[in-house]
């Protein structure tokens, strides 16, 4: 006979599953249970193409909430419709200097942004697949504020400020149109007849025979760097330098032995120069030496003058040393 299942363990385990269900359900929707969120609103007049729902929502880069909804809003038979995106952003990514979160459920502290410039523009998350995102910030030069939120208990609205997307991409769109006007066989055999042209150049330069030489010059300077003639050279250069360094270590002696004239030879130079200053004092203009000086020196002078008009006289009449010097007759010259 099989065994009878006891309802207690039963009962036990559904209550168990059921607590645990209940647990996972509290614990995975607490991350928006308890979180603190505002709901804002920005109408946009242009294309939100590359915007969808769960987008970021950013300030000065960061990320600070995420687009809860896309709405088209027709406005009239005239005018054209306009796009209406939610979004909200979460207090807690959002501090002020001490620390705190900041308000952003105070509908008059909105307003005064929104009068400072505070605005919304769409921008790119990224080029290659169009995403683009919401981009929130002061400017000092934004137009007066056009609301669009007509209830007063609603979400807060932020002017939408105009983006460079649209210039951006029907740039984009004309420079990809231009494209087709671009003559590609052209171009292509431009290219080819250039590649053509550098080859030929390349031809002939000679780059082998270039080569070549190059290698002949290289053998040319091993052979001159290891010939037999540079080794005789600088075989020569280290026997000179050997000789002139025993030459050297041999006056080292001599030039001991030759300390005492040296010695002597300078003790001749000082009684020299004293015996040059004294004579220099001795002959100075006006001492009493140099006057007798100058004066021998004249009468030696006269002297040897006198002497020179005798010698020239005797050589004209050697005869007046017999017979004397004649004296010439009066009146006669």
């Amino acid at each position: 006979m099989s065994q009878k299942a006891n309802p207690t363990l039963i009962g036990a385990f559904v209550c168990c599953a059921i607590a645990i269900a209940i647990g996972a359900i509290v614990y995975f929707g607490s991350a928006n249970l308890f979180t603190k969120k505002q709901t804002f609103v920005t109408y946009f007049d242009q294309s939100v193409s590359g915007l969808a729902v769960g987008s970021n929502v950013k300030y000065k880069g960061v990320t600070i909430g995420k687009v809860s909804k896309v709405q088209l809003r027709f406005q009239g038979a005239n005018e054209p419709p306009l796009v209406r995106v939610l979004y909200e952003i979460d207090a807690d990514n959002l501090l002020n200097k001490y620390r705190l979160n900041i308000n952003i459920f105070d509908r008059n502290a909105h307003n005064r942004a929104v009068e400072n410039g505070f605005r919304a523009k769409l921008d790119f998350e990224s080029l290659i697949s169009g995403q683009l995102y919401i981009a929130l910030d002061f400017y000092k030069e934004a137009a007066p504020a056009i609301l669009q939120e007509e209830a007063p208990n609603g979400p807060f609205e932020v002017p939408a400020q105009p983006s460079d997307i649209d210039t951006l991409l029907a740039n984009l769109t004309k420079a990809i149109g231009n494209l087709g006007s671009i003559d590609f066989k052209t171009l292509a055999n431009q290219l080819q007849s250039l590649l053509v042209t550098a080859r030929d150049n390349i031809n002939a330069m000679h780059l082998e025979q270039l080569g070549s030489s190059l290698n002949r010059t290289s053998e040319a300077l091993d052979n001159l760097v290891t010939g037999e003639q540079v080794k005789s050279v600088l075989s020569s250069v280290r026997q000179s330098f050997e000789q002139l360094t025993g030459t050297l270590k041999n006056l080292n002696p001599a030039i001991a032995d030759l300390k005492p004239t040296l010695d002597q030879a300078k003790n001749s130079l000082t009684n020299l120069q004293k015996a040059t200053a004294e004579l220099n004092r001795l002959l100075k203009p006006d001492s009493g030496l140099r006057y007798q000086l100058d004066a021998s020196l004249s009468q030696i002078g006269a002297a040897a003058e006198s002497i020179q008009r005798l010698s020239d006289f005797l050589q004209r009449h050697p005869n007046s040393l017999i017979f004397g010097r004649k004296i010439p007759n009066s009146g006669q010259p």
